[in-house]
């Protein structure tokens, strides 16, 4: 597997709770298959309990190649959720909602 973006872990993200450090990194992966090719983000928490609420990749304008189940999310420290978006998806901006506010990481 090979990361072909950057991994964005507290440096570079933004907060819409100014006082409040991000609860979760987020990375985002290049994937190529036999057939397509697609993006795929990985969230990861990094405290002891987070909520993921939602993954919002160009503000909502690529859509999930996977119906998106299972949010809210709870997560334990180290644990991840990941959502893989189409190929054709040109990705500027990743949002990640959770219970400690909304994160977002541009490109």
């Amino acid at each position: 597997m090979k990361k072909l973006l950057f991994t964005f872990v507290l440096l570079g993200m933004t907060s819409a709770c100014s006082d409040s450090k991000p609860n979760v990194e987020i990375e985002v992966y290049d994937r190529t298959g036999l057939y397509m090719k697609s993006i795929e983000v990985k969230v990861k928490a990094i405290e002891d309990v987070v909520i993921v609420n939602d993954i919002i990749v160009n503000r909502g304008n690529c859509e999930s190649l996977f119906e998106k189940k299972g949010f809210p999310k709870q997560l334990k420290f180290g644990q991840t959720i990941s959502v893989s978006y189409g190929g054709s998806c040109d990705l500027t901006q990743v949002d990640v909602v959770t219970n400690n506010g909304s994160w977002t990481v541009t490109y």
